[in-house]
């Protein structure tokens, strides 16, 4: 009975995982959470998902159960397919790197949804308010702003043209160690290790292309199967449960 519960809650898990990739399939710059479910006697016996969690301990929850069962998941990085807006401050990241916004409690989050425009301020935000990594401010009576490749931006200033800035996309030794936060946005962890940044195009760094945006990568087809095959699952699993309680009391009953 017991080993059934942890069973149905790690199915539960996993229909809530896949439901949540179903309802971002159309939102811009989503990475899909992928998931392993494994059995082993002990944390020794983890090595095969560790490696597959990119060398660190993915997110798990451990139950001990004979043979304990680790119901782990991670992101997946796959690039998404990228969709032209003609904007100029909406931003694709082609290959590796995240763009770095400052959060309102100060901190430094990542993330891949490149959708970016000018405040009141003149200075360069997300769709949420927050600003783009290092700062970079738009003067007054700024006209054709342009970002190139390299995440240099260039803008006519008053008639004259005019370098306002240098996008940096930022770099993890173990992107899958990251610490996920709402909205698209990661943290830095332990498990990531230090961001490093540098110019797109430099270093391994992917380019920017400036008037896209990068789609989410969730796989509809196969959440929606996966999210048949869990539901089923979870439906059989509860009259098992409940066919198990029933035995059970039939027996205190004759016993009685």
């Amino acid at each position: 009975m017991k080993i059934s519960a942890y069973y149905l809650q790690t199915l539960q898990n996993r229909i809530d995982i896949v439901g949540h990739n179903i309802a971002n399939g159309n939102t811009i710059g989503f990475k899909e959470t992928l998931q392993s479910l494994e059995e082993a006697f002990d944390t020794r016996e983890l090595s095969n998902t560790v490696a597959l969690f990119g060398g660190v301990m993915p997110e798990v929850d451990y139950f001990n159960i004979q043979g304990n069962l680790y119901h782990g998941k991670r992101l997946d990085l796959s690039q998404g397919a990228l969709l032209q807006t003609d904007n100029p401050l909406d931003l694709a990241v082609n290959g590796t790197g995240f763009f770095q916004v400052r959060t309102p409690d100060g901190r430094i989050g990542f993330t891949r949804t490149g959708i970016f425009m000018l405040d009141a301020r003149g200075q360069i935000v997300n769709n949420q308010g927050m600003l783009l990594e290092p700062e970079i401010p738009v003067p007054p009576h700024t006209f054709n702003i342009h970002v190139g490749n390299d995440g240099k931006i260039t803008g006519v200033v008053d008639g004259e043209p005019e370098v306002l800035g240098q996008i940096q996309l930022a770099e993890f030794d173990n992107p899958h160690g990251l610490e996920q936060g709402g909205d698209n946005l990661f943290f830095a962890s332990e498990a990531s290790g230090e961001p490093r940044t540098g110019v797109p195009g430099t270093n391994g760094l992917g380019i920017i292309q400036s008037g896209m945006l990068e789609r989410s990568n969730a796989n509809f087809v196969n959440a929606m199967t996966q999210l048949i095959q869990f539901q089923k699952a979870y439906q059989v699993e509860l009259r098992t449960i409940k066919n198990q309680d029933e035995m059970f009391h039939q027996a205190i009953t004759m016993r009685g």
